[in-house]
């Protein structure tokens, strides 16, 4: 398997949790994108980043990267509010991906998407703006599927969706 690092940035937390899990199944060295100062001793890195509208938190980590990371085994996961078991939202997190990335490096990368968590009165005000702007879109559209109205909810009641197991098809496919 190599030496791996998990490099993560996370805003709340979600992120966070499941790059920890990970770190600690792959028996692996964890760091934000601030703290990790070399990549060349790694054979293997494991990313993850939470999706704010459309775009991957920590993307300018990767692309300032990107050389050293197209000679490596790379693996991105996401962390979305968004279920990623609907393909739709996987395909919508995918598209902003090669938006906020260069294609080049999503190409070289397995990619796993993930189900984060939010509170919505605990965002920061840019987020929260985001965020009221959805809301009102869902608000007035006339048919919403049970996905957006859950969506609307959020707006009153957090949820959490993380759940770390969804990383071991991660954790198997670097130990591969």
């Amino acid at each position: 398997m190599g030496k791996t690092a998990v490099i993560f940035c996370s805003e709340y937390g979600s992120t966070k949790r499941y790059a920890s899990y990970i770190a600690e199944k792959l028996q692996a060295e964890l760091f934000t994108t601030t703290e990790i100062k070399e990549i060349a001793s790694y054979e293997t890195i494991v990313f993850g980043g939470g999706i704010y509208a459309g775009a991957l938190n920590g993307g300018d980590w990767l692309k300032k990267n990107q050389v050293a990371l197209l000679d490596k085994k790379l693996v991105i996961f996401t962390c979305s509010v968004a279920d990623p078991q609907i393909e739709k939202n996987q395909e919508s997190i995918h598209i902003g991906l090669k938006k906020s990335l260069t294609e080049e490096l999503v190409d070289h990368a397995k990619v796993f998407y993930f189900r984060g968590a939010m509170d919505y009165k605990r965002l920061k005000l840019t987020h929260k703006g985001i965020m009221k702007v959805m809301f009102q879109f869902l608000k007035h559209k006339k048919e919403r599927s049970a996905e957006e109205d859950g969506m609307l909810s959020i707006q009153n009641t957090p949820v959490d969706y993380v759940d770390v197991s969804r990383a071991d098809a991660l954790i198997f496919y670097v130990k591969e």
